[in-house]
């Protein structure tokens, strides 16, 4: 069990949906859910009656509340006291922004491998789940000491980065949709189709719309969500296509989704980034040399 676990547990009771909870978080909702789902599991009780509108807490769920708020409130007050203590017993922070796809990329474990790697005590990372447009504004105003996000649309030359993903964007399309079942399909055969998309808040919305305005495409985006699950979920019911990366595609959750491969490929980069003219502390320097040592051969593609 987990302090993030506990956490997340009161943010549900507090917000009654997954969705909400989530968003509030600034995490997917998959991650919410695997975060809750694992803690029901070592106590071996599920917390919640999950229904669509919202939901309930079980008798388990009750009693695990009074603990956990208890819990929660004897945690602030301790982190209170601690930080009103100076000397050795200070610990320095590397705060890192990281989009809300550390689970689905395994971003996780290069992070606890770090950790373990640079084995201080004195040393620990903050991470914050946050959207695209809320990482640069962070970093531009000091507020986080790097981020790791997406650099499509985003300049570069004010930063250092080193890369750690550049993957493929695919279109995902409801199997009743015949036509578009081959081999490749290019952005004019979709403009006419509905749009299922990330929202405005997400560089993959910028990223999309203008791959189709430089060609003179105007397509309409009729639905727009935060969390790649809710773009699946609507494919898979027929509501419409997206174009979303070919890593975030799960065709055993959502089995009426199909995938095709654009002609010409449109790559996306997700990138660990700095300012370049802001000092650096030693444990930022040594997250860049373990990124750089570990996919170094990403930006020689």
């Amino acid at each position: 069990m987990t302090l993030s676990q506990i956490m997340y547990f009161l943010a549900v009771v507090k917000y009654k949906t997954f969705t909400q909870a989530s968003d509030e978080l600034y995490i997917s909702q998959s991650s919410l859910s695997k975060q809750i789902k694992a803690l029901e599991l070592e106590l071996g009780h599920t917390l919640f009656i999950r229904e669509a509108k919202e939901n309930s807490l079980t008798p388990a769920g009750e009693r695990f509340l009074e603990y956990a708020t208890k819990f929660s409130k004897d945690y602030s007050s301790m982190m209170s006291d601690l930080n009103q203590m100076n000397g050795n017993l200070s610990k320095t922070a590397l705060i890192l922004g990281v989009l809300p796809i550390i689970n689905e990329y395994s971003l996780n474990n290069d992070i606890v491998f770090f950790q373990k790697l640079i084995g201080s005590s004195n040393i620990y990372i903050n991470l914050l789940e946050r959207e695209q447009e809320e990482l640069q504004n962070m970093m531009q105003f000091g507020q986080i000491d790097a981020a790791i996000l997406r650099t499509d649309s985003f300049d570069l030359s004010k930063y250092e980065y080193v890369t750690y993903l550049e993957e493929e964007l695919v279109l995902i399309y409801p199997d009743k949709m015949e036509h578009l079942n081959k081999e490749y399909v290019t952005l004019e055969e979709i403009a006419d189709h509905p749009l299922i998309s990330f929202d405005e808040s997400s560089s993959l919305h910028t990223t999309i719309k203008q791959l189709f305005h430089e060609r003179n495409l105007y397509p309409r985006f009729s639905y727009l969500y935060k969390h790649h699950e809710q773009i699946l979920s609507m494919v898979n019911a027929n509501f419409g296509v997206a174009v979303i990366p070919g890593n975030l595609v799960s065709a055993t959750v959502f089995p009426n989704i199909r995938v095709a491969h654009f002609k010409k490929p449109i790559k996306s980069k997700i990138c660990l980034v700095r300012p370049k003219k802001v000092p650096s502390s030693e444990p930022l320097n040594l997250l860049f040399k373990y990124f750089e040592s570990t996919y170094q051969d990403m930006d020689k593609d």
